[in-house]
């Protein structure tokens, strides 16, 4: 396997635990990163999750690892040109996908072995397999000596996040990923509804057929009997189109979504993520396929290579 893309960045400042921002080369404004393998509790009010004083332990951390002007390598999950990478490799909000390193240390290893954050595999174990076996080490060697997000009553006062529940939920959700990439080595016609983004423009302009791997999020009612399932992501809006949920068969397409499939939470798991095959169309110049028969929605995709 080739090597990772690994960019120079600037800092500019720490903003949590798991996110800073950089100037990247030539650049004048800043932008986000989201650090990959980390998931620290909250320092700042707005988000989905409460402020924990554990959070604001984080983000000081990070503000000591970090300094203003500092030059920090950018990781990429990739070894495809950088050009691509910047383009290809970003979140639901555009930040850029990456792994941290500063003068040699990984920042991410430094979070987990010191109980700042678990080993984050919510969206895919780490590609690179000595990445990956580096931050199971230190989340072992964390939970061994009861470290931060590991002792919640020592950190918080009470148990703010279940880290035994959710990381079962995510190694659920990483495993399913791990299979995706083997799968995508023998499988034609198979693409990722945020790393394929440009290609599914494309082929949905020329209403060609494909087999897509997504996450499916939410279900939104449009219109008196159609719906949309919304992958939750701004910056890769894609969805499927349920043209009929009245009918029996798309009661039952809602009802293997819902029950099998979306998203889904620690106390409530669901596999989040599925293979989808139909007919690529463009609507309101985003891409989707129309759903009208549960066989479209599948677990795992049929080898074809």
């Amino acid at each position: 396997m080739a090597p990772p893309t690994t960019i120079t960045a600037r800092v500019s400042r720490v903003v949590d635990g798991d996110t800073i921002r950089v100037f990247l080369p030539n650049t004048e404004k800043d932008e986000s990163l989201r650090i990959l393998a980390l998931d620290t509790e909250e320092s700042n009010a707005g988000g989905s999750k409460p402020v924990t004083p554990w959070g604001k332990k984080a983000k000081l951390r990070a503000e000591a690892f970090f300094s203003p002007d500092d030059e920090v390598e950018l990781v990429f999950p990739s070894s495809e040109d950088c050009e691509v990478c910047l383009k290809k490799y970003r979140g639901n909000y555009g930040r850029l996908l990456v792994f941290v390193m500063k003068d040699g240390v990984d920042f991410q290893e430094t979070m987990i072995r010191e109980g700042y954050s678990p080993y984050f595999m919510k969206y895919g174990n780490a590609q690179w397999e000595d990445l990956h076996k580096k931050y199971q080490i230190a989340e072992r060697e964390a939970q061994i000596e009861t470290l931060g997000v590991w002792d919640q009553i020592g950190v918080n006062g009470s148990e703010i996040r279940n880290y035994a529940a959710l990381g079962t939920w995510w190694k659920l959700r990483a495993e399913i990923i791990d299979r995706y990439r083997a799968a995508r080595q023998s499988t034609e016609n198979l693409f990722n509804t945020r790393l394929d983004y440009d290609t599914l423009i494309s082929l949905a302009e020329e209403e060609k057929e494909a087999t897509v791997f997504t996450e499916l999020r939410s279900i939104k009612k449009v219109g008196a009997r159609s719906a949309l399932i919304l992958i939750g992501s701004e910056e890769q809006p894609f969805s499927l189109f349920l043209p009929d949920i009245e009918s029996d068969e798309g009661q039952g397409i809602v009802r293997l979504l819902e029950t099998r499939y979306i998203f889904g939470d620690a106390a409530h798991p669901r596999r989040s993520y599925a293979y989808v095959h139909g007919t690529l169309s463009l609507y309101h110049d985003k891409p989707q396929i129309v759903v009208r028969h549960t066989d479209q929605v599948i677990d795992e995709a049929l080898s074809s290579k």
